[in-house]
């Protein structure tokens, strides 16, 4: 069964395809576990057929609305509790 995991973009952040990237998601699948978030290293693609061994990534925008295709997933490394990134700051969209 494939693990199902949610991802908020911030701004206009974008998604690169077939590159590994690091990205803060969150576990949806049932059990003890879910809702656990977790900074990895991760290959995506928006085609599921591309990465026919990833789990299932659903994409919202920083406000909440959901993509309404799912992702596809496949997580290479985990990047413990931070990410090499700096943090996003919410007044920087008040500021504009």
């Amino acid at each position: 069964m494939k693990k199902e995991y949610v991802t908020w973009l911030v701004r206009d952040e974008q998604l690169m395809e077939e590159q590994e990237l690091e990205l803060t998601i969150r576990d949806l699948t049932p059990g003890r576990e879910k809702y656990t978030g977790l900074n990895v290293k991760a290959i995506l693609s928006s085609s599921p057929d591309k990465l026919p061994d990833g789990d299932i990534l659903w994409i919202r925008s920083g406000t909440g609305v959901l993509h309404p295709q799912p992702w596809a997933i496949k997580i290479t490394g985990d990047l413990g509790e931070f990410l090499s990134r700096s943090p996003f700051n919410y007044a920087d969209l008040l500021a504009k």
